[in-house]
């Protein structure tokens, strides 16, 4: 009796609006919020390999505040800082669209990444989207 009672129980909270709102939880900005360390390798086309490790600062509110990083264009280190702003989608994929505080010359002042939340957004992976610049990468939560 106890165990028809618990799964009665059970059973009326997933069916109410409180038990369906939490099963049907997305992802949004307001989870990606805090430090979180990254980094990426690839190629740009027609220059050679390219990878960064660095760190970000996001506010929960759709922004990465503060960002540096250090990335090494055909074995040559740069510091760079940035910002970017984010998009979040429920299934926590989402995109970042992040200009450059002091792009090198002729490179892209805007760089634009596609990616995907993990770990209840604890940690991300994430694709370069900037044409000619072909990058892979992940990230976590400091």
């Amino acid at each position: 009796m106890k165990y028809t009672l618990a799964f009665v129980c059970l059973l009326s909270l997933i069916s109410t609006p409180l038990g369906s709102a939490l099963a049907d939880k997305g992802f949004s900005v307001k989870d990606v919020r805090g430090n979180y360390g990254f980094s990426f390798q690839g190629q740009i086309v027609g220059v050679g390999p390219v990878a960064a490790v660095g760190l970000i600062t996001a506010d929960g509110k759709g922004n990465i505040t503060e960002a540096v990083r250090t990335i090494s264009i055909n074995g040559v280190p740069v510091t760079q800082t940035f910002t970017c702003s984010l998009a979040v989608e429920p299934d926590g994929t989402g995109s970042a669209v992040c200009p450059l505080d002091d792009p090198l010359p002729g490179a892209p002042p805007v760089e634009t990444f596609d990616f995907v939340l993990e770990d209840k957004a604890r940690a991300f992976r994430l694709v370069g989207t900037t044409p000619n610049i072909l990058v892979l990468g992940s990230g976590s939560e400091q």
